[in-house]
């Protein structure tokens, strides 16, 4: 196999060809990446094997959604909602998952959002466009084709998203936090079926500025920090993500690398904060 797989394209073509915003989607739409994002972050899926878990990530004409296998990356098209009127709003990533163990008829459980966030520097807390984008989410589900018609709330989807923020104060820095709706019972103790209640979930990803390579975690956040804050150069990427977390790379890479990946803007700031200094 001569040819290279988009994930490879994307790291070695990311100096001055692509923004950064761009490069983290390119590489948050990859099938093998999303499959461990998905082992770690969604609940329904900690028990499956990682091999596994593309196979759940759903093909569905309905919500537009497209896996194209010859570049392992998947496409999502369904990422406008107008659903409230003069409030429209833009995923970066929508997916439909198919549940693990499940006797549904239908091909999609739940409703998986992905944010890349370039830094927590904004005027409102983070945390409170992630709930609305949850909420967002599940509205949009009513008499759609995708979702479920007038009053079938039994077929309401959970919804995950996802929100992995690249650049973080130094006090959030390895913080990963979810939230979810939980049951207390402030009176007589009676507990609800799980499943009727459990239908958002919102997580929290805020990568390290550094790691140590050379230790055998590999785990999610290190690898969210080799992929998009990591100075190393690309060659040394690649090797590094096909070594260290079986990411599939091409079995003939190029001889040479145009430069490091220095695109993003966090190391624009990384910069600008030196510069202060």
């Amino acid at each position: 196999m001569n040819t290279s797989t988009e994930l490879v394209d994307t790291i070695d073509h990311n100096q001055n060809t692509i923004t950064y915003y761009e490069y983290c989607k390119k590489n948050l739409c990859n099938k093998q990446i999303l499959a461990r994002i998905i082992k770690e972050c969604v609940t329904e899926f900690h028990d499956i094997p990682l091999a596994e878990i593309p196979a759940y990530i759903e093909s569905d004409p309905t919500t537009n959604i497209n896996i194209d296998k010859a570049t392992d990356k998947i496409n999502g098209m369904n990422t406008e909602d107008q659903s409230v009127s003069g409030a429209k709003i833009i995923f970066d990533i929508l997916v439909g998952i198919k549940l693990p163990y499940s006797q549904e008829a239908e091909s999609i459980g739940l409703i998986l959002n992905i944010e890349a966030q370039a830094n927590s520097n904004t005027h409102y807390p983070l945390l409170n466009r992630a709930v609305y984008y949850c909420s967002r989410l599940l509205a949009r589900q009513k008499n759609r084709s995708d979702g479920f018609q007038h009053s079938d709330f039994q077929n309401l989807k959970k919804v995950y998203s996802i929100w992995i923020v690249m650049n973080s104060k130094k006090a959030t820095e390895g913080v990963m936090n979810q939230y979810k709706i939980t049951e207390e019972c402030l009176k007589r103790t009676y507990h609800f079926p799980k499943e009727t209640y459990d239908k958002l979930a919102i997580i929290m990803i805020y990568p390290n500025c550094k790691y140590d390579i050379n230790d055998d975690k590999y785990s999610l956040m290190e690898m969210l920090h080799l992929l998009f804050k990591s100075k190393m150069p690309a060659e040394e990427k690649k090797c590094q993500l096909e070594e260290n977390y079986s990411i599939m790379m091409t079995n003939k890479t190029e001889a040479e690398v145009e430069g490091m990946c220095n695109l993003s803007q966090v190391h624009v700031e990384e910069g600008r904060k030196e510069g202060r200094k």
